[in-house]
């Protein structure tokens, strides 16, 4: 909590054996009143199939903010409204909420530029096959700490990961302009994640873009 600036966020990443917990703690440490998102990540395509409850199929990230001055950039994270969907969204001119309460809404500008994503994220996970796979066996998606690093930051803004793990958090960070820290416990996290970061270098120099040592 005192490393975070006061326009950051916390994503704070777990499963349902420990989202309610976690929830608990966060409410502790940053006040229940800076809660800001319970976002839901759905990946329907992993495996297993238990056959004695309905089958898990997602992950919980929370997020908070230390005041309410946190920075969150809509536009960089818009995402494409379906075809099907465009004469809907710009002909609505008024909606109504969980509340029941009716406000107006222009809907042209979402279905040309896209919407903003909900708080359920249908992304899938790592594969053996995916090109970003890294061998280590908690590796999130790219598209997953994209969506997180492109909207809570801005370039030249410092990310930090405590539990960097395969590096993912440090390879989005540095291909989107933004500074990072990465730190973990396991030598084969530091390793991985050394590897990776070398390689997102030799691909920043092939582009021809600027790339920063690390140490």
């Amino acid at each position: 909590r005192d490393l975070l600036t006061d326009d950051g966020s916390i994503y704070v990443h777990c499963d349902w054996r420990l989202s309610g917990p976690l929830r608990l703690a966060l409410d502790e440490v940053f006040g229940r009143d800076r809660f800001i998102n319970e976002i839901i990540w759905f990946y329907p395509d992993s495996p297993g199939r238990p056959y004695d409850r309905f089958v898990p199929k997602h992950d919980t990230i929370i997020r908070y903010s230390k005041t309410e001055k946190y920075i969150f950039e809509a536009d960089a994270i818009r995402v494409p409204i379906l075809e099907a969907s465009k004469e809907r969204y710009k002909s609505a001119r008024y909606l109504v909420n969980s509340q029941g309460k009716r406000f107006e809404y222009v809907g042209g500008e979402a279905a040309e530029n896209g919407k903003i994503p909900e708080t359920v994220w249908q992304l899938a996970v790592v594969k053996g096959n995916s090109e970003e796979k890294a061998g280590y066996p908690t590796q999130k998606p790219e598209s997953l700490l994209e969506r997180i690093v492109a909207s809570s930051s801005r370039e030249g803004d410092v990310v930090a990961d405590f539990f960097c793990g395969s590096g993912t958090t440090a390879a989005v960070a540095e291909r989107l302009g933004r500074k990072w820290i990465a730190t973990d416990l396991g030598k084969f996290g530091i390793h991985t994640t050394r590897k990776r970061l070398i390689g997102v270098q030799r691909e920043l120099k092939a582009a021809e873009k600027d790339f920063r040592a690390f140490e």
